[in-house]
């Protein structure tokens, strides 16, 4: 008894320590002008052994090394972030822009994912697992440069008022579809790491059980989703909610994708677009409230937690930290300029979009998370690649900010 006390306290210390610091620190970012996720990722790098493990260990110690409860509730928090952002994307303005949006995202995707691929092709061996890992490396970091932020350039575009406009729609459009490109892209590349070099026989069984999962999942789903409300709407229990709802099938579909051999955040992402449109006002709000407010930062902070700054004072890693905060920002600006090249979008539009998808927020701190687990990536390429989401992060509301504010109006109809 004495012994589950003491695992009790350790672990509702940790929580506490961790939430309290995530939202002090995301309350500063907001008012500093940053989204509230810059402060939550630093919360890990704060807590940590980098900074306040140096003045103040024994405060680290209780979230270093990181508990298992500690450990799953970051993972919960992981999979309710997906069903979320899978609950934001509107489809119907993706079909309004078909042809400018498919041709941003496939230049702010293939651009830094074709440049991430030859920077991981290139590093030294010092930075590898082992030389056997040097291919599935290179994919992950890949991947992890591609990637977009919805949620950060969200957030600066209703700040902005600029939602509405054509560089708004397009942005937040281009980064669904980046983003639902790079969770597939991750279910791929695991697979390929995990075999351990390219296995056609075998990348081919992971593309057909990928479709399957898909397709099983687009013609169940909504069934179910609808059997799911209906239960909850006649079932009289204050408890048996429509969030209960999306809870239960959105850790249902994790829990098949992993079981098919697929990343859970792939079925977490479908879950949740498939109950965006039975969710009311009430439902949609109770959900975010839970996921924002008490388990993505969790997420956020233990990610920021193996994180270990010490290595980068190395000049060498400091180099490479450099080396890839300029692919990752060039490679994105570089795609999209090549994507607006087939629109009639002015240099002063695709700037906006660009800037407004070179952020990677969270979404590359959950590629470079799953690389850690399954032992591709080593703790100081995590490094740099949480330093990157930040960086680009901290940077993308200032600079969207003045672009936009540059812009002349432009409500004028786009090509599509």
């Amino acid at each position: 008894m004495a012994s589950e006390m003491s695992t009790l306290y350790l672990f509702l210390s940790g929580v506490t320590l961790l939430l309290v610091t995530a939202h002090a620190l995301g309350i500063a970012a907001d008012r500093l002008g940053f989204a509230p996720v810059v402060g939550e990722l630093l919360t890990g790098l704060v807590l940590g052994p980098s900074v306040l493990g140096l003045l103040f260990p024994s405060v680290t110690s209780i979230v270093v090394p990181i508990s298992e409860g500690l450990s799953a509730l970051a993972s919960i928090g992981l999979i309710l972030l997906l069903v979320l952002a899978g609950t934001e994307i509107d489809v119907s303005v993706i079909r309004r822009y078909v042809r400018p949006t498919i041709a941003l995202a496939a230049g702010a995707s293939l651009v830094p994912f074709l440049l991430g691929f030859a920077l991981g092709w290139f590093l030294p061996e010092t930075y590898l697992v082992a030389a056997e890992h040097r291919f599935s490396l290179a994919l992950f970091l890949a991947t992890a440069l591609s990637i977009s932020a919805v949620p950060v350039a969200t957030r600066v575009l209703i700040d902005l008022d600029a939602m509405d406009r054509t560089v708004g729609q397009l942005t937040v459009t281009a980064a669904v579809i980046i983003d639902a490109a790079g969770w597939i892209a991750l279910t791929v590349v695991s697979d390929i790491a995990r075999v351990g070099h390219f296995d056609t026989a075998q990348l081919s069984r992971t593309v057909v059980v990928l479709v399957a999962f898909v397709v099983a999942a687009a013609v169940l789903g909504p069934r179910i989703v609808n059997r799911l409300f209906v239960v909850s709407a006649h079932a009289r229990s204050p408890v048996l909610t429509g969030f209960s709802m999306v809870l239960v099938f959105g850790f249902a579909l994790s829990w098949a994708a992993l079981r098919v051999g697929m990343e859970p955040v792939l079925g977490a992402f479908l879950a949740g677009l498939l109950v965006k449109d039975r969710l009311d006002a009430e439902t949609s709000r109770v959900f975010q409230i839970a996921t924002l407010g008490l388990f993505a930062p969790i997420f956020f902070a233990t990610a920021g937690l193996q994180a270990t700054l010490r290595e980068l004072f190395v000049p060498e890693t400091l180099l490479l930290a450099a080396l890839t905060l300029v692919v990752a920002v060039f490679g994105k600006f570089l795609g999209v300029a090549l994507g607006a090249m087939v629109t009639d979008l002015t240099r002063a539009e695709t700037l906006c979009i660009a800037i407004g998808l070179n952020a990677r927020g969270a979404m590359e701190i959950v590629v470079a998370a799953v690389g850690l687990a399954i032992g591709v990536l080593t703790p100081t390429l995590y490094t740099v690649i949480v330093l990157v989401a930040i960086v680009t992060s901290i940077m993308t509301p200032p600079l969207l900010r003045r672009a936009l504010s540059r812009l002349s109006d432009d409500s004028r109809p786009l090509k599509t």
